[in-house]
């Protein structure tokens, strides 16, 4: 019980530390759902609102069905 209290804690300082860091999103509770619904997104937080590029197929390689 004591170790996911302190997992919470280490959690909501980090969110709050990223949150801090970047001024595109106002809201704690708005960007505490954009960094919930992409947790493995790899790019800047503050780039996070912006949709993912879109990657072009080499034609050089197969697809995959």
């Amino acid at each position: 019980m004591r170790i996911q209290v302190a997992i919470a804690l280490i959690a909501y300082l980090l969110l709050r530390l990223a949150q801090t860091s970047q001024k595109v999103i106002a809201h704690r509770l708005a960007f505490a759902r954009l960094i919930r619904t992409n947790p493995m997104h790899k790019r800047s937080i503050n780039r996070i609102l912006e949709p993912e590029p879109i990657l072009i197929a080499n034609i050089n390689q197969g697809t995959l069905f």
